[in-house]
């Protein structure tokens, strides 16, 4: 049976409520006596691609429209937590551009803990500026978005990949990296899950640079049981060496007619996730398809 708070509840817990906050973060802590029976549901969306202008047309998508009609959906089911993985924004991150993202988010705010993670069309300093109504714990890493939400049955760490905004790799830097290897090693005890916007792939000229010593950190943390990345603009799932990685589709529009377009409802227990699919546009198939991920 999942695990629900209600919103009083989350109002006491936050300290989004009690205003002990600065730059528009607060912490959620979702607590219960049984972790083993607590399902938490979040709502995975990325690549959300809002631009200043409704407008905005790309491949024949109207990633305003996209976002609205996702807005819609989540209003209509509760969750504990609703994501955005990166390129918030159409491009460049101008200001304006988060304020037309804030307009369709903020109001989910209201009955969800909502979280982000950047990517390479976010800038760092207008993001933060906008995002007034996120929850989760910022971290000490400089010059970086990073977040950490802890619930009961899992842990999630939100990571910063963004290098260069409008430049497509990505990257975590070495501070990064040392923060989670120790952040990691202070507690094995909780089922870890980690985001991150751009895609695990060094050798790629569009993925994470660093890619390589990331995957080390992860493989050889063995409480770390799933990676969830954008960027690439399609749904995809595989392993290595036990840890899932699951690549989110985009809500904006994708690079090729053959990928949905869509986001994922996520339910995370202590032992495994179930994904389902809520296909939007483009390839529409595999519309409430559901996976489901066991925990190594």
């Amino acid at each position: 049976m999942p695990f629900v708070i209600d919103r009083r509840s989350f109002l006491k817990q936050s300290l989004v409520a009690t205003g002990a906050f600065s730059s528009g973060l607060g912490a959620l802590s979702l607590r219960a006596r049984d972790a083993k029976s607590i399902m938490v549901r979040w709502a995975l969306l990325s690549d959300t691609h809002i631009a200043a202008d409704p407008g905005d047309t790309y491949r024949g998508f109207k990633p305003h429209e996209n976002l609205a009609k996702v807005v819609d959906q989540l209003k209509a089911s509760h969750f504990e937590a609703i994501l955005v993985n990166g390129d918030l924004a159409r491009l460049e991150g101008k200001p304006v551009d988060y304020v037309r993202f804030t307009d369709f988010v903020d109001p989910l705010a209201e009955q969800s803990a909502l979280v982000v993670t950047l990517g390479n069309h976010d800038e760092r300093k207008n993001a933060r500026s906008a995002l007034t109504k996120l929850s989760g714990e910022p971290q000490p890493v400089e010059q970086k978005f990073v977040t950490v939400v802890d619930t009961d049955p899992v842990r999630f760490v939100l990571l910063d990949s963004l290098m260069v905004t409008n430049i497509p790799a990505g990257q975590l830097g070495k501070s990064q990296r040392d923060w989670l290897a120790a952040s990691l090693g202070q507690d094995s005890s909780k089922p870890t899950i980690v985001f991150v916007h751009h895609n695990p792939d060094s050798d790629s000229d569009i993925g994470l640079v660093d890619a390589d010593r990331l995957l080390a950190i992860l493989k050889s943390q063995r409480q770390v049981k799933a990676l969830f990345f954008g960027h690439l603009h399609i749904y995809r799932h595989t392993q290595v060496d036990g840890l899932h990685l699951v690549n989110l589709p985009a809500v904006g529009y994708n690079f090729a007619d053959g990928e949905v377009v869509g986001w994922l409802d996520a339910s995370f227990t202590s032992t495994g996730a179930e994904l389902k699919l809520h296909a939007i546009g483009g390839d529409l198939k595999n519309d409430g398809q559901v996976t489901r991920l066991q925990w190594r």
